[in-house]
């Protein structure tokens, strides 16, 4: 059937509905309230640590049209580079075992939310399956464009933060492939010999460390990935149990927030953001640093960097938790329309996906943490140091359900967080203001 194409009077109601989702997606960030003095963080480079859906960008809608010998299944993705060959690879080798053919499109960001869109207003193709991580997802189901999926291992097989991150109202929005955008300690070896192993042995390093012109530890100390990590340690969670209320103001939190000020003093007194760390850990004056996957080439990567060790992050002693930071999460979405027998064969390639072998190959491949937990102990995973550190902490890690009360608490944290640089505000403080910030936005 040829794709209609829009008259001027469809095209003016399409620009009109995009940019009402434009105008919604800023609303639904409302001023958090200040009861201390704050100002919004700057967002790392690396992974976003929210699930608030970006501002839509309008992008042309690609219009092909069919051929007689059309693949059975079209799939979208905003994997890119290596990810999006692996994609393809492994497209074609499901075409080869079953015969089912995928054609594999790749998307910007926000790209894939205005094709989608369009391409329900028009009456135009649309895909099948869509490859995405935990932000797509998110978005996706803000836009009502997803379908609950059907699961193809049991849910103890995978982990849970990879469950958490695309469950809503009790429903699983998406198959999970892979988990990333985890953080872990990085260590000089010329001035740390062994990684410390809980948040103790951590706080004291750190101080031994100092000393001239050499500095315990640098960290984003202004950032809401890396407050997770702590908090989670401290056995607290943004949200309650089912993810649709801030839950903040908590001694949880006040305890993750002492432990940034414990750890501070060690650091050197001018660096603040992210960026900063990264660059005075480089120059070797620095003892240990956190970061994430997405950056470990920048410190194992050029001659000339100090000698980094990577471990898993520490344990918390009064709980027995590690400090596992939030996982982002890699899935694959069935698309609203998506039913019958097409929807027979996407459930046939999600199994496909999902199994040890294919799981070991994305961890060898593309360097992620497999989602199906039984093959953390492969090679792959165990002879990787990044993958290896990042099992260590996997069971612990946290997810982050795509709802309304996860993206106002993560608001509130990243536009009160700040105030943990004054000392003359209290921990109790900025909990507190946290909170009355989230509570806003869930009232809006």
């Amino acid at each position: 059937m040829r794709v209609k194409t829009m008259g001027w009077r469809q095209r003016m109601f399409v620009m009109l509905i995009l940019i009402l989702l434009v105008a919604c997606a800023w609303l639904e960030a409302p001023p958090a309230l200040t009861p201390v003095a704050v100002e919004a963080t700057q967002t790392p480079r690396g992974p976003v640590s929210t699930a608030v859906a970006t501002p839509l960008r309008i992008t042309p809608l690609p219009s092909p049209e069919p051929t007689p010998h059309s693949p059975v299944l079209t799939i979208w993705t905003t994997e890119q580079a290596q990810a999006l060959e692996q994609m393809r690879v492994l497209a074609a080798e499901f075409a080869a075992r079953t015969g089912i053919e995928i054609t594999v499109i790749p998307k910007s960001v926000t790209g894939l939310r205005v094709d989608l869109i369009t391409a329900n207003l028009v009456e135009a193709a649309a895909p099948d399956l869509i490859w995405g991580n935990h932000e797509d997802l998110a978005g996706l189901l803000i836009d009502g464009q997803l379908q609950p999926v059907d699961p193809v291992v049991p849910g103890e097989a995978l982990l849970s933060a990879t469950l958490t991150s695309a469950t809503r109202a009790e429903k699983l929005w998406g198959h999970p492939l892979t988990a990333q955008d985890f953080l872990v300690l990085l260590y000089n070896r010329a001035l740390v010999a062994e990684p410390p192993r809980t948040t103790d042995e951590l706080i004291m390093l750190s101080r031994a460390v100092r000393g001239g012109e050499y500095h315990g530890i640098t960290t984003a100390w202004i950032e809401a990935h890396w407050l997770l990590a702590w908090l989670n340690g401290a056995n607290g969670a943004l949200t309650t149990p089912d993810g649709e209320w801030p839950t903040l103001n908590t001694p949880q939190m006040i305890d993750a927030l002492n432990l940034i000020r414990e750890l501070r003093v060690a650091a050197p007194p001018e660096q603040q953001s992210y960026p900063d760390s990264r660059a005075l850990f480089r120059t070797g004056q620095v003892g240990m640093t956190i970061d994430g996957d997405w950056a470990i080439a920048d410190y194992t990567g050029p001659d000339g960097l100090p000698d980094t060790g990577i471990a898993p992050m520490p344990y918390m002693p009064a709980t027995g938790r590690r400090a596992a930071s939030a996982l982002g999460s890699s899935y694959l979405l069935f698309q609203r329309n998506l039913d019958g027998v097409e929807r027979v064969y996407a459930q046939d390639f999600a199994r496909f996906l999902t199994e040890p072998e294919t799981q070991i190959r994305l961890a060898r491949e593309l360097g992620r943490l497999p989602a199906l937990r039984s093959v953390l102990n492969d090679p792959a995973v165990v002879e990787n140091p990044l993958l290896a550190a990042a099992a260590a902490q996997a069971e612990d890690a946290s997810g982050l359900p795509p709802t309304r009360g996860l993206r106002c608490a993560l608001q509130a944290v990243n536009l009160q967080l700040r105030a943990v640089l004054d000392e003359t505000i209290t921990q109790e403080q900025i909990a507190q203001a946290m909170q009355q910030s989230a509570e806003a936005c869930m009232a809006e």
